[in-house]
């Protein structure tokens, strides 16, 4: 990995892919691998320095996270350059399918040798690894995880990570893929506990905690959602 901090910067051809609430997602090549950048940008209604620190604070927590997943086993793409300068980080173009559209082509076709049971079972075992080495992902939706064609799954887009999460930091996550899930796929609603089952398989730790602090999180969203 590149650290662009010494002022070396790289001149790159991008291609911009789409654009979220606080940060652009260009393609390119790096290297002559195809690659794409993340770049954080400036939200006029915060103060310039507090943006400042936030765009550089949530660069550096990004690529900490992708780095630790990996390290703990868990996909993630290579980054092949940080620049916290420009808070940038250009990254491996991951090749596959997001889950979300796989899920979307499933839909009407039989599921006779059960891949989409197994699918759904390393999703929460991924999950479960991933908050056991201490990394709250913040957007865990079928659209941030990618399969590749030979099976492997990706997770991506950590722009609202950080560490040591709660276990209600924990808990949250949880409920934001299961609102995700049934939301988008409601056709496969009833096949979220499989998740659920993949992630007490892949948490290492106090996983009890967890599911308490869990069905705490989805009472108080169903009572929102009650009250409108």
């Amino acid at each position: 990995m590149t650290d662009c901090n010494s002022h070396t910067y790289l001149i790159l051809i991008m291609e911009l892919y789409k654009q979220g609430a606080e940060s652009k997602i260009f393609t390119t090549t790096f290297s002559d691998r195809k690659a794409i950048v993340k770049e954080r940008f400036s939200r006029q209604y915060r103060n310039k320095l507090l943006d400042l620190n936030i765009r550089k604070e949530r660069t550096k927590a990004e690529a900490k996270a992708i780095l630790k997943c990996k390290q703990g086993g868990i996909a993630t793409p290579v980054i092949y350059s940080l620049d916290l300068n420009d808070y940038k980080i250009i990254m491996e173009h991951i090749n596959g399918q997001t889950v979300n559209d796989y899920l979307t082509n499933m839909k009407d076709k039989p599921d006779d040798n059960g891949n989409l049971t197994k699918l759904l079972i390393n999703i929460g075992s991924i999950i479960g690894k991933m908050h056991s080495l201490g990394v709250f992902h913040g957007d865990l939706t079928t659209s941030n995880i990618i399969q590749k064609d030979d099976g492997t799954l990706v997770l991506i887009d950590f722009g609202l990570s950080h560490f040591n999460p709660s276990i209600e930091d924990k808990a949250v996550d949880l409920y934001v893929l299961e609102r995700a899930f049934i939301s988008t796929h409601s056709y496969f609603s009833h096949l979220h506990p499989v998740i659920m089952d993949g992630y007490k398989n892949g948490y290492e730790l106090d996983v009890k905690a967890v599911l308490n602090q869990y069905q705490n999180v989805r009472g108080r969203g169903r009572k929102r959602l009650m009250i409108g």
